[in-house]
């Protein structure tokens, strides 16, 4: 069976201050994706020198080889066994970023891509993608449309995402698709639909480009296992408190393709765990 995580951090620094590395260590992911990193990649690569190994990694377009170690004694008891790739925000301090780190034992031919090979959205660190045996991981930090009038750009996105997945099926791969897609699919994803009809998240041409990627076979796994649920959600307002009453939004997301989804035992909203306004959503495969 295989863990899978995806989390908006809300920023890899100050999560790691809030209990990430102890979260980590107790759940031990097959594979953790993560949006929002909010670090360029020198940041990341201080991050990771100072959380993993002991002597100086090799870096190479954001990737860390581990291989490069002549022993496990340079490395941490927590991340020992596992590989990390990030995509950072190139033109904005602080701001997006993904990352994903995989366990090197389970995936050892995997190979990983950074971006969409489309400046428009490279440049804002959004998209990074495993490949393994198994399958194709797409993990995707997708825009707010209600920043700066942004629904076009955050609907290009989707439709970039959307060919992606079309041309990696045409290849016959397996594809799983997290993140924070910044989208909710139906009026039961969040806690007030009425007063947010207006509201990007909840904008008709969102939901249906949203489904358009869906409909690439690629199953909303939370909806897959439990159709009718309600009040679960995966991101809270911090300014209002909202997570205290559970007023939030279902955004973070896994899809998983036609090919694997009878592989799927598990989905969970991570409720329990802080540290960020989004809550890590766990999925289970039988694979």
């Amino acid at each position: 069976m295989l863990k899978l995580y995806t989390w908006n951090v809300n920023g890899i620094r100050a999560v790691t201050k809030k209990g990430f590395l102890k979260w980590f260590e107790d759940t031990q992911p097959d594979i953790l994706a993560l949006q929002e990193t909010k670090a360029d990649t020198e940041i990341m690569q201080t991050w990771w020198n100072t959380n993993k190994p002991k002597n100086k990694p090799k870096f190479e377009d954001g990737f860390f080889d581990s291989s490069t170690h002549d022993s496990q004694s340079d490395i941490s008891d927590i991340f020992g066994n596992y590989e990390l790739v990030w995509h950072s925000c190139s033109v904005k301090k602080g701001y997006s970023g993904t990352a994903i780190f995989y366990r090197k034992d389970k995936f050892a031919s995997a190979t990983t891509q950074i971006g969409l090979s489309n400046d428009q959205f490279d440049q804002e660190g959004r998209t990074t993608i495993l490949h393994t045996d198994q399958f194709t991981l797409i993990n995707c930090y997708y825009p707010q449309g209600g920043r700066e009038g942004r629904i076009p750009y955050k609907l290009e996105f989707y439709e970039n995402i959307i060919n992606l997945v079309q041309k990696y099926k045409l290849e016959g791969k397996k594809v799983i698709l997290c993140g924070d897609l910044n989208t909710t699919r139906t009026d039961i994803d969040l806690a007030r639909p009425k007063e947010n009809r207006k509201t990007t998240g909840c904008l008709p041409e969102e939901r249906k480009i949203l489904e358009r990627l869906i409909e690439q076979g690629c199953h909303d796994a939370f909806r897959y296992l439990h159709p009718d649920q309600v009040d679960s959600y995966t991101y809270w307002d911090q300014i209002t408190r909202a997570r205290d009453r559970n007023v939030g939004w279902r955004i973070d997301y896994f899809l998983v393709d036609s090919k694997l989804v009878h592989k799927l035992t598990h989905c969970s909203h991570l409720h329990q765990v802080f540290g960020s306004d989004h809550c890590p959503v766990e999925i289970h495969l039988d694979v």
